[in-house]
């Protein structure tokens, strides 16, 4: 009876979810998405996730070894979601989302510089290397902090 109880006890520890945060891994494919020229986003490889970056038309400059750097604010925004199926390429180009899938989480960046650096493309368009320094989500009370977030590139030609 006693390791019945035990068994019984150990089984519904185990099974509790005690409301944690599960930290995203913000394990993205490589490739750079754009929606026009100032939507940028990342999914990882079954586009569930994503973290978007939104820009103003300004933010992409013409002149080559320009660095430029933001903060993170309401024109500068960078959001992570989880969603619970995968979405298609036109889900950030669209005014009004799709209903479908559902975004399971949502997480606002709350501070962090974007530093966006250009470089020459070919044959004549522009190379935009994008990185996020002190990257930093809230969610209630959990915190996660990128120190350098390799957010990638993208080539724009003339």
């Amino acid at each position: 009876m006693k390791r019945l109880l035990l068994l019984i006890l150990t089984a519904t520890l185990f099974s509790c979810n005690d409301g944690n945060f599960d930290i995203p891994s913000f394990e993205f494919e490589s490739t750079v998405n754009t929606c026009g020229e100032y939507v940028l986003y990342r999914a990882n490889e079954d586009d569930t996730e994503v973290i978007v970056l939104t820009l103003s038309s300004s933010d992409l400059g013409e002149t080559i070894g320009e660095e430029q750097e933001h903060a993170i604010s309401s024109t500068y925004n960078v959001v992570y979601r989880a969603f619970d199926s995968g979405f298609s390429s036109s889900y950030f180009c669209q005014d009004i989302p799709p209903t479908t899938p559902n975004v399971l989480k949502e997480l606002n960046a709350e501070s962090g510089t974007i530093i966006i650096t250009t470089s020459a493309g070919d044959p004549d368009g522009f190379v935009y290397d994008i990185v996020i320094e002190d990257l930093v989500f809230i969610d209630d009370k959990d915190k996660i902090v990128y120190n350098s977030f390799d957010f990638g590139s993208i080539e724009i030609d003339e």
